[in-house]
């Protein structure tokens, strides 16, 4: 008997501020702003999977990519929070069951150079698991150290002259074992901070 089943990452992606113990937030002491938007709208799809097909990937080149849009000389923390299995119909309470339950490996990656996105450009992020986080200057240093801290603007800081974006992949695979059909789905949370 062939089963079938409808695979789905949600996606939901946050910009907060935040600031780490002895580690100075440049936010704190500017009204510096980051924007976040997707460049591809929707979730990360699988498509319709065969139960007990094993590994099934959605690489690099078809990544859900975040655009980060920030001030060049400042760098970013991503955090991302997601699921470890796909749950059939969403339904979290079918976690350790394997008839309805997907397991979900993430991978990432991040493009900091300036100008239009391109896979080639890319840095791969090392992902332990789905829970991490990872920091990136919005536009590439050029093997030299950061300099020194901005100024904190003023009335006349004008931060559309010292903005860049970097571009943010997610992607990765599942691994179906013999599973009742029907849609499964997860929740993957993106949270873009100044660091």
């Amino acid at each position: 008997m062939i089963r079938r089943c409808l695979i789905s990452c949600l996606l939901v992606l946050a910009t907060v501020w935040h600031c780490h113990a002895q580690q100075i937030n440049f936010g704190d002491y500017g009204n510096y702003s980051l924007s976040t938007s997707e460049l591809n709208t929707g979730d990360i799809d699988f498509g319709q999977i065969i139960s007990g097909s094993g590994t099934n990937s959605i690489d690099i080149n078809n990544a859900k990519i975040i655009e980060i849009v920030g001030v060049k000389y400042l760098d970013v923390i991503v955090e991302i929070t997601a699921d470890n299995d796909l749950y059939l119909n969403g339904n979290t309470s079918y976690a350790g069951d394997s008839q309805k339950s997907i397991p979900l490996t993430l991978e990432a990656a991040y493009a900091n150079n300036a100008g239009t996105p391109t896979i080639g450009q890319a840095k791969i992020i090392n992902v332990p698991n789905n829970n991490f986080t990872t920091r990136f200057p919005i536009l590439e240093r050029q093997s030299q150290p950061p300099g020194p801290p901005p100024p904190p603007p003023t009335n006349a800081f004008d931060q559309s002259k010292v903005e860049e974006t970097a571009y943010f992949y997610i992607y990765g695979s599942i691994n179906v074992g013999d599973v009742d059909a029907g849609f499964y789905s997860g929740q993957i949370t993106v949270t873009v901070s100044y660091d």
